[in-house]
């Protein structure tokens, strides 16, 4: 037995009423599509129950969620647009903390329950990335491998692979020129007699502006506009590193940014910031700002590897392999914007990756 923890809307009535959660997927869905027929087919959802919901919320609020005209379709009201925002905002910011709360409680019921099989769980500390998530699903499914995923920032993690607080850690690199000045930092954590690296993915990287970029954000230096604010991801995260090796380079004084201290933790937590009005600049990965419609100006092409210690053994090394190497997984990255799966499930050298090949 397992526990998951979720997110739940409970109105502040006598009845203490919950909102339908297929509501905000279909909220979703109409933004996208601008039609409340083709937001019930993608959400599998009928079309009857679909209105019946909009029908019974508008009631509810005493005031539309979402607009519907014959022959021109649907298009959200205010009110529609401020539920999404806010669940787009809980969902990034929570979902993950609930995900390791999840974990960590599953583990220490482990402990009791099952102590026999604690030794054989497998410690992920990986920094954030989408594609992780579609491996941790898989390893979840898998009969062989008992894997706790944690996120965690790319030194963060390796540093904890080193000091044996972890058995994976998962970080991310730039490929070319880029990757050779940022040697110093990552060289100290990877033991070519201690580690293997297993790669991943190969995603890109950039700035994310609001949609339809209308501040006019074209690189690094309009950063420093007194009228932008920008949103950072946290220390020792990969790509915070990344983009102050970039400002290095560009001769860019961080403290002429106006938010560079602001952070967040997740890719998608800081695109949902954006999304939400709450910053007009972000530095993140292109999948981040396709999932909420934000306009991309790539930078940076980056290898995204999973350093495995010598705790992890040979049987379950090759299952993890063997799960990357899946038509599953591969039709995964594919799909994410932004990514490619040169060399997925390949095993790949130290110094060529500190090389940036």
């Amino acid at each position: 037995m397992k526990f998951k923890f979720d997110i739940r809307w409970i109105t502040n009535t006598i009845d203490d009423e919950e909102l339908d959660p297929r509501l905000l997927v279909l909220l979703k869905e109409i933004r996208d599509r601008g039609s409340l027929r083709q937001a019930a087919d993608a959400s599998g959802i009928s079309y009857r129950f679909a209105w019946e919901l909009f029908r019974l919320w508008h009631e509810r609020f005493s005031m539309p969620l979402a607009l519907f005209e014959r022959g021109r379709g649907a298009n959200l009201t205010e009110l529609g647009e401020k539920l999404l925002w806010a669940e787009q905002i809980l969902s990034s910011r929570l979902r993950t903390e609930l995900n390791e709360l999840g974990e960590e409680l599953n583990l220490e019921l482990s402990h009791l329950l099952q102590a026999e099989s604690v030794d054989k769980k497998i410690r992920v500390h990986a920094s954030h990335d989408l594609a992780i998530s579609h491996l941790e699903q898989l390893c979840h499914q898998s009969k062989d491998l008992d894997v706790d995923f944690q996120v965690r920032g790319s030194l963060e993690g390796l540093r904890q692979l080193a000091l044996g607080q972890c058995d994976i850690a998962g970080f991310h690199l730039p490929r070319g020129e880029l990757s050779k000045s940022l040697q110093s930092d990552y060289r100290p954590w990877l033991d070519e007699n201690k580690v293997r690296l297993l790669q991943i993915a190969v995603r890109q990287q950039g700035l994310m502006t609001q949609a339809g970029n209308p501040r006019h954000i074209g690189g690094l230096k309009d950063l420093c506009r007194r009228s932008l604010h920008f949103i950072n991801r946290q220390k020792e995260s990969g790509t915070r590193i990344i983009f102050d090796k970039l400002l290095e380079q560009s001769s860019i004084d961080r403290e002429s940014i106006k938010g560079y201290y602001h952070e967040e933790f997740t890719h998608l937590a800081v695109a949902a910031m954006l999304a939400s009005g709450a910053a007009e600049a972000a530095f993140g990965i292109k999948a981040a700002a396709s999932k909420f419609g934000l306009h991309f100006i790539p930078l940076v092409e980056e290898s995204y590897v999973l350093a495995i210690g010598g705790n992890v053994s040979d049987k379950s090394f090759s299952e993890l392999q063997g799960l990357l190497r899946t038509d599953s997984f591969k039709k995964k990255i594919k799909a994410l914007p932004g990514y490619t799966g040169t060399n997925t499930g390949k095993i790949i050298s130290i110094e060529k990756l500190l090389l940036g090949k």
